[in-house]
């Protein structure tokens, strides 16, 4: 992918099992092309062609630059996943309304927040802007109050809607957990029962501690998550098989 600004790109990431199929392929095609029309990019008129490496689970990146008619499709492995972890915070990186949110060609800040949580012997970079937490390096934030009710940031703070965060927040009151949408300031995050970060790569990782002060004792958010999420992915609708080529 090009860093040549937020305009020169547009991407998703996926998740794909060992039969090289990709999960919630519809909702990231809906998302990319919403980002990109945010982005005024073009998408191309084809599917992508996947690429499997190997029969294990991985991540697939998939986007295309700004005036081309190519999906660029790249993979990696997963490397955390549902796993208690420590974050950092990190100022958040902002550009326009119409940009702040979308998976865009400027993602370095991005990677930058990633580096520093892992220089200073972490696992996950908080973003934080006007004092509340907007979105994470790689993964949407979840805070479990004391009253039992789950927080997460209003969509215009500039955090990403993240696929798992989306689904989670719909089946989660299921479980007694109804979530809400407000601001993740620091009284909140503080006092909370406990810190979730949900995202593709990450399925869901319980935060046990952010810039070294634990949070929270349950883990009623976390488990609840991953149950739902194991659910998601055992049942047959939700793959997708796309053309593929294997190497």
């Amino acid at each position: 992918m090009s860093n040549d600004g937020p305009r020169s790109a547009v991407f998703t990431t996926m998740l794909v099992n060992e039969q090289g199929e990709l999960a919630d392929w519809p909702l990231h095609q809906e998302r990319l092309l919403r980002h990109a029309q945010r982005l005024r990019i073009q998408l191309p008129g084809h599917p992508p062609e996947m690429t499997k490496n190997g029969p294990a689970w991985q991540l697939v990146r998939v986007g295309c630059q700004a005036g081309s008619n190519d999906w660029e499709i790249e993979s990696r492995p997963i490397t955390i996943r549902n796993e208690n972890i420590e974050a950092i915070s990190y100022p958040a990186p902002r550009w326009n309304a119409r940009t702040n949110g979308t998976k865009h060609g400027d993602w370095q800040a991005y990677r930058e927040a990633l580096t520093v949580a892992e220089r200073a012997g972490c696992d996950a970079a908080l973003l934080v802007h006007d004092f509340c937490i907007v979105d994470g390096d790689r993964a949407t934030p979840l805070v479990l109050d004391e009253d039992g009710t789950v927080w997460m940031a209003h969509d215009d703070e500039g955090g990403v809607d993240g696929i798992t965060a989306t689904y989670l927040a719909k089946h989660l009151p299921s479980f007694g957990l109804p979530v809400m949408k407000g601001k993740l300031n620091e009284r909140t995050v503080a006092r909370c029962s406990e810190m979730v970060l949900v995202g593709t790569g990450m399925g869901a990782c319980r935060v046990d501690s952010l810039d070294g002060e634990v949070l929270g004792s349950s883990t009623v958010l976390s488990e609840a998550c991953q149950e739902l999420l194991h659910q998601h992915f055992t049942e047959r609708s939700t793959w997708s098989t796309l053309g593929q080529r294997r190497v």
